[in-house]
């Protein structure tokens, strides 16, 4: 069956330009429209799905939704997700879950709902802050929902997430094979699905290659600077040795590495040091960071394409493969 994106390449034209003679909204010169109109008919098109999304009420709005501790959504992220939503004249709204959170701890589910009061026509709810069960009774209200780096299973065809165990266990694994034995960690937040999976991972990767970590070796983190700073000065003053160290993300590894070399410890010769999430600045570090690379950017693109098609009824492309990637920079030494 033809779809809007099929009568564009026909017709040579943009979909926003199918989408405007579809609802009979917007400039179109005759000679586009005869070129749409013979391009709906050389393929038989049907206009139904697509032209009930169109002429609707809709306000042509996507919501996105996130906290500070979802993990790093930068610009780069942002205009690629604009660019999927540019050809269907759809805008894009961002909301702080953790605005005022410490004053209202309702504040993240109403910020939600503003989103929603705001007319967005679907939402993107990235990271999984949210607990699983809000989720799903929003998604029982609210069905336009995309899921970003967060996997539940009841709704798994709207998740877009990264085997978060499988890379802590990549990463526990490259610091064995490195020759480390004696090794520390500062988790991510695990109160969130991918922080405590991430962490068993790297856990089942020592487990596996008979390697204790003593549980004053581990110091629970929340991804941002300032865990990763203390956490680095808490597990020194534990006076157990340790050659290497696993960070649940990038910027707790690289507080981490200030912390370290605070206390006059070079990374790598004293103390290796490996990241999480592959940061647009992880290569530009001193050292440049050892990390797992998280697809973010294909996890967003496609995340918005599965919105698109909820929201306007298309049928654009989806991938839910994202394969896990070990980026080797400087920060981890061979002691092997």
């Amino acid at each position: 069956m033809a779809t809007i994106r099929d009568v564009a390449k026909l017709a040579g034209v943009g979909i926003g330009t199918v989408s405007r003679v579809l609802s009979g909204k917007g400039a179109v010169s005759p000679k586009t429209l005869l070129k749409v109109n013979q391009a709906m008919e050389a393929l038989n098109f049907t206009p139904s799905s697509a032209a009930r999304s169109l002429v609707s009420k809709k306000m042509n709005t996507i919501g996105i939704w996130g906290t500070e501790t979802s993990g790093e959504i930068n610009r780069e992220t942002l205009r690629k997700i604009e660019i999927e939503l540019k050809p269907f004249e759809v805008h894009l709204i961002f909301a702080d879950g953790e605005l005022n959170s410490k004053q209202n701890p309702n504040a993240s589910r109403e910020s939600f709902d503003s989103l929603i009061n705001k007319g967005c026509d679907g939402i993107i709810i990235w990271g999984s802050d949210l607990p699983a069960l809000e989720i799903l009774q929003i998604e029982n209200e609210f069905p336009n929902i995309a899921l970003l780096n967060n996997k539940i299973e009841l709704i798994d065809d709207k998740c877009f997430y990264f085997n978060h165990y499988q890379a802590g266990y990549v990463c526990g694994q490259h610091l064995i094979d490195k020759g480390h034995s004696n090794i520390a960690c500062i988790t991510g937040w695990l109160e969130t699905d991918d922080g405590n999976q991430r962490h068993l991972g790297f856990l089942s990767a020592l487990n596996d290659n008979n390697v204790n970590i003593p549980e004053e070796l581990i110091f629970e983190g929340d991804y941002t600077y300032r865990k990763g700073f203390e956490g680095a000065l808490s597990l020194l003053k534990q006076e157990l040795p340790f050659t290497a160290l696993f960070c649940g993300n990038d910027q707790s590894a690289m507080s981490a590495i200030a912390a370290l070399s605070s206390k006059g410890l070079n990374v790598p010769n004293n103390i290796s040091v490996i990241g999480y999430d592959d940061m647009n600045i992880a290569s530009y570090t001193s050292p440049p960071l050892t990390t797992v690379r998280i697809p973010f950017n294909r996890m967003a693109i496609s995340a918005t394409r599965r919105l698109l098609n909820l929201c306007y009824n298309l049928e654009l492309d989806i991938n839910y493969d994202f394969p896990i990637q070990l980026i080797e920079r400087q920060s981890v030494k061979n002691i092997g």
